[in-house]
């Protein structure tokens, strides 16, 4: 009984196993199989263009029957869906996979069962018991599904024999095709067990490999690769966002209250992502306590920004002795049809930035904006057309497209998105409601857009000493003469 307990035991435990390699590893499953079948209809064309010419010097009594001239236009069909599956993988799903290869055997089956009767009336069935037996080594597929798809070609196969052969060769054939299908299935419970080991052995050290050890989310290198994938293969209007988290002021948690308690923090960081995001949303470490998620089909922006500020809560929630809550910011971008990873994470990293510069435990979300222009651009911000403005802007139209920001936010993320094409800021600035001097601030403090050169606009003295200050590189009234607006651009844009 002991000896039938464990037996049982062992069974459900490698059942389960198998259970689990069909559901976890589906990918690799198809990937095997469509491989195995390349490798099958290249050794048939292989052993027929070798075989049968040694088999017509050899067998004085062999002839080259119908069924063998059959497997010539099966190889051929079977060439061109395998040149298609290789050059269009991401098209081939798993059912498209089992039918492709499913459909082969079938008919591989069909013919072998020809060449045992049809082309060999007098000899006991061969070749179909050997596909029979070598059939489980070559696909990858349930038990109950090798039951009946060799029950089906082994049927087949009888049924001829019983009309054009012999009565004892009819009962050699049963015979031989009863010993090869229940052999068949024991080898496949054996072959399937060692192949799920082995699979999900090494699909657990990859994933341990790619496993950042403080936080279980992934490394740098494993996120950077997963972010690449996903954006190679992102159907061209499937919305996501991405978003960067920074815990601030991390180097006084761990001066001040030790290494271990920032690693713990740390932990508990790793922890709260995970239990946050969709199973299907990208969440690594990048570095030090810089954490990216990539949040495929996520398209609304409301949704992000609760998402961003329940992190914000969970997180301010962590307790180690802390007198002040831990605080961390955020940037955050949706795109439509970017297909570059690192255009967003540029992006992110902008809005990333303008939460730190605004005092930290900041969110900021972004949508990138999809327009595409083919002139250099004059970005105006908050600046009304008089005169002068109105003037100068007719004559750049020819040479420069001006876009223009309500708002700060907007000014930033347009100086974001077209980092490339901007060629000069007009901004006004107002110190008494602040209006301008993040802009500002932003511009000369960030080293990527330092370059581009900043006309501050301004209606009062107070004003404009508080944008030399900072570093605007021109300071004009708003009632400067248009000469000299005009003059002070082209000086700026020809540098």
């Amino acid at each position: 009984m002991n000896i039938f307990a464990k037996f049982i035991k062992v069974y459900k435990a490698e059942h389960a196993q198998v259970r689990e390699y069909f559901r976890d590893c589906l990918e690799t499953i198809n990937a095997n199989n469509l491989y195995m079948l390349r490798k099958t209809c290249m050794y048939i064309s292989i052993v027929y263009v070798v075989m049968l010419p040694a088999a017509k010097l050899i067998l004085l009594d062999f002839e080259v029957t119908l069924p063998y001239w059959l497997m010539i236009p099966l190889m051929l069909i079977y060439f061109k869906i395998n040149l298609y599956v290789v050059w269009h993988p991401e098209q081939i799903s798993t059912g498209k996979t089992a039918a492709i290869c499913c459909s082969f055997y079938f008919c591989l089956g069909v013919l072998l069962s020809l060449m045992d009767v049809v082309a060999s009336p007098n000899n006991q069935a061969l070749w179909l018991p050997i596909a029979v037996l070598v059939f489980p080594m070559i696909y990858i597929d349930h038990i109950y599904k090798y039951a009946f798809e060799e029950f089906v070609v082994l049927a087949i196969m009888l049924s001829l024999s019983y009309y054009h052969k012999s009565y004892e060769l009819f009962i050699r054939d049963v015979y031989t095709s009863m010993s090869s299908y229940f052999i068949s299935l024991l080898s496949s419970n054996i072959v399937l067990v060692m192949r799920s080991r082995e699979t999900l052995a090494m699909k657990e050290l990859t994933k341990i490999s790619a496993m950042d050890k403080l936080t279980q989310v992934l490394n740098k290198g494993a996120l950077i690769q997963r972010v690449e994938n996903y954006f190679a293969q992102k159907p061209a209007d499937e919305p996501c966002a991405m978003c960067i988290i920074d815990l601030d002021d991390f180097k006084l948690v761990n001066d001040n209250l030790g290494h271990n308690v920032g690693d713990m923090v740390l932990e508990q960081v790793g922890q709260i992502l995970n239990e946050n995001f969709r199973a299907y949303d990208i969440v690594g470490r990048y570095g030090g306590d810089e954490f990216v998620i990539v949040m495929p089909r996520m398209g609304d922006m409301t949704s992000l920004q609760m998402r961003c500020k329940t992190l914000q809560i969970f997180i301010s929630e962590i307790k180690f002795n802390n007198e002040t809550p831990f605080t961390v910011s955020i940037g955050a971008v949706i795109s439509t049809k970017v297909r570059n990873s690192k255009v967003l994470f540029d992006m992110a990293d902008d809005a990333l930035y303008k939460g730190k510069i605004q005092g930290k435990n900041c969110c900021t979300t972004w949508v990138y904006d999809e327009i595409e222009f083919d002139k250099p651009l004059f970005l105006a911000v908050g600046v009304e057309k008089n005169n002068a403005l109105k003037e100068i802007y007719e004559q750049k139209n020819e040479r420069f497209q001006i876009i223009t920001a309500v708002n700060d936010d907007d000014a930033l993320c347009q100086i974001s998105r077209y980092r490339n094409l901007i060629r000069l800021v007009l901004l006004e600035v107002d110190q008494e409601s602040g209006r301008g001097l993040l802009v500002l601030k932003y511009l000369k403090s960030r080293e990527s857009f330092a370059r581009i050169p900043v006309i501050v606009v301004s209606k009062t003295e107070d004003s404009s000493k508080k944008a030399k200050k900072i570093g605007a590189d021109v300071v004009l009234m708003k009632d400067t003469p248009t000469a000299v607006y005009k003059k002070t651009i082209n000086k700026l844009v020809s540098m």
